[in-house]
């Protein structure tokens, strides 16, 4: 049985880059040592995943972006990318937290947002500004929730 997504959180990166389908998949592995804490990132060439990981490589937040997944990557998350907010709302409930638009002239644009906390992890789920659909959802360790 294929695991979620969300059971990689708090684990080593190795053991993800290891399990299929991301044992087949080209990375870009990077080191920010600029911030406070260090933190490594994976992106994966060529699909619309990302990892970010403590300088332990366990991983604390997977991006999963819109622009390639569904049509490249299946459904790696339980939500459909093509699922509009009230979907959303009504597959996860009430948010824990919820941001509007913001049209911002140096950070650029963003769509509305909601975020779902659950007892292992969070889910951030950012909108399109153009369209009802989901853009971008970031799977967070509570502990990396900002």
């Amino acid at each position: 049985m294929r695991k979620k997504i969300t059971d990689y959180l708090g684990a080593p990166a190795s053991i993800m880059l290891r399990d299929e389908p991301f044992s087949n998949w080209r990375f870009e592995k990077s080191l920010e040592k600029d911030l406070e804490e260090p933190i490594i990132q994976y992106v994966f060439t060529g699909h619309a995943v990302a990892l970010r990981c403590d300088c332990d490589e366990k991983i604390g937040t997977i991006f999963l972006r819109a622009d390639k997944h569904d049509k490249q990557d299946g459904n790696l998350f339980e939500v459909p990318f093509v699922w509009t907010r009230g979907q959303v709302l009504t597959h996860f409930g009430p948010p824990s937290k919820s941001g509007p638009k913001v049209v911002d002239p140096i950070l650029g644009d963003y769509g509305a947002w909601d975020r779902f906390s659950f007892q292992d992890y969070s889910v951030h789920i950012e909108y399109r500004m153009d369209r009802d659909e989901i853009r971008r959802v970031t799977l967070m360790q509570n502990d990396s929730v900002p």
